[in-house]
């Protein structure tokens, strides 16, 4: 084996193909967009560890202004009139600029060795005798002896996969979250507190929004599980104008759009020839859609696995599929469960939730891991006011614990069979969320 390619510039494919180069392997990453116009014009949350740790340094190595803490945070009910104040310790989040982490990326890949062609659109795989052997693109079809796809939630070579590989293709429902994302000037100097606001279910649509006013302007978010028009982005930076009139009009970054996705991984991500990490393998935290950490680890996972067994093989490739579940994809399927029960659920049953406490901080912060059993008998008690909703959220966190479950146990051996019906049981844990647009 000697000859990989890395479908999309992705925070886990520039992990995998820095580390692949450095083993001697021939890695060319393919990119779309232009060089120089890599990465949301935006901050998130990230772990400092895992970037040095992928870059190889010591944490305190890294540039000393390459974070800053977000603080804690404040959700807000859908009616508005509760707020709940969630505290994530001393230094709060830590948020990195996105076009800054990814640059290091792109450098670190580079002086690993790997190649990056910007400008090649990535349109499908290239397979023989139910193999993945190289990529269609707009330069013309390329072998070789690995594809690694991290082209995103709708990746086109996922997409095209044949379906007797067994890889899920389409998210469905409410796994993906459609964002728009700004940070735009002040009206007037004014600092809340907490300044990190989040509405869920905001404007009674099923999402969230959040409005956080740092010291420099306002970070405005608009997400919903169903495609945003720049109508409706104007439509909601207006209703928030009228509880938030220091937000001001000039943009100052972003105003981009995103595809997130919001749902546990691909149970199967691998094929002979074939292996998925990132968002093509929907690799985020169903709450809160943060993947970057997940991303680079299992990028790093699945390099250490192709260089122990030097091989593109499906039954080697699984190594890589079943450590990845065991320790990142059970605790987002718990949370999954979490997320699809509250999207199932009308507005006024998230507003029922944090007027009776059925909601709290904990809930919010673990994103479903609050569920010892003191915890959830005093939910009980609360939630039988209304028990439909309240048997909707609690079915939707023991499908998720379910699920969790199975994750932890995949199959031994990569066998198809054994696979499928492990899947399906998995599957026969989802909630299912109908959207509803307004």
């Amino acid at each position: 084996m000697k000859k990989i390619l890395v479908a999309g510039a992705g925070h886990g494919g520039l992990a995998a193909a820095a580390k692949l180069a450095g083993a001697g392997y021939e890695v060319t990453v393919l990119e779309t967009r232009r060089e120089g116009t890599l990465g949301h014009d935006w901050e998130d949350g990230f772990s400092l560890g895992t970037l040095a740790k992928t870059l190889g340094i010591k944490v305190e190595d890294l540039p000393s202004d390459l974070w800053r803490p977000r603080g804690d945070g404040a959700f807000l009910s859908p009616s508005k009139k509760e707020k709940i104040i969630v505290h994530y310790g001393p230094t709060g989040q830590r948020v990195v600029w996105r076009k800054t982490l990814i640059n290091m990326l792109l450098e670190n890949a580079v002086k690993h060795g790997a190649q990056i062609r910007y400008g090649v659109e990535v349109q499908g795989p290239l397979v023989e005798n139910k193999r993945v052997t190289g990529l269609i693109t707009s330069q013309g079809n390329l072998a070789a002896d690995l594809v690694i796809d991290a082209a995103g939630a709708f990746s086109p070579v996922r997409l095209m996969l044949p379906d007797d590989f067994g890889i899920e293709k389409v998210p469905k429902d409410g796994d993906v979250f459609y964002s728009h994302r700004g940070y735009y000037s002040k009206a007037y100097e004014h600092q809340p507190e907490p300044g990190f606001e989040v509405y869920l279910y905001h404007e009674r649509e099923q999402g969230l929004s959040w409005f956080d006013t740092s010291s420099e302007g306002c970070d405005v978010l608009i997400g919903r599980v169903f495609p945003l028009t720049p109508e409706k982005v104007a439509e909601q930076h207006e209703l928030f104008r009228k509880d938030h009139p220091w937000f001001g009009t000039e943009l100052l970054h972003g105003g981009q759009y995103a595809i997130i996705p919001v749902r546990r991984p691909l149970p199967l991500m691998v094929a002979d020839g074939y292996a998925a990490v990132g968002d093509s393998a929907f690799m985020t935290t169903p709450m809160n859609g943060m993947g970057i950490d997940l991303s680079i680890n299992a990028g790093g996972l699945l390099a250490d696995t192709v260089i122990k067994y030097d091989s593109a093989d499906a039954k080697n490739l699984w190594r890589y599929n079943r450590a990845y579940h065991i320790l990142y994809g059970a605790n987002n399927a718990r949370n999954h469960g979490l997320k699809c029960a509250l999207l199932a659920l009308p507005y006024q049953a998230i507003d029922f939730f944090f007027e009776n406490g059925i909601i709290q901080s904990a809930d919010l912060q673990g994103a479903g891991d609050n569920t010892s059993l003191p915890v959830l008998i005093q939910k009980l008690i609360r939630g039988m006011k209304h028990p439909k909703w309240f048997f909707t959220l609690l079915g939707g966190l023991i499908k998720g614990t379910a699920a969790a479950k199975l994750y932890r146990k995949p199959p031994e051996e990569f066998s198809l069979p054994e696979i499928k019906a492990w899947s399906e049981k998995i599957e026969s844990k989802d909630v299912k969320v109908e959207v509803r647009t307004q």
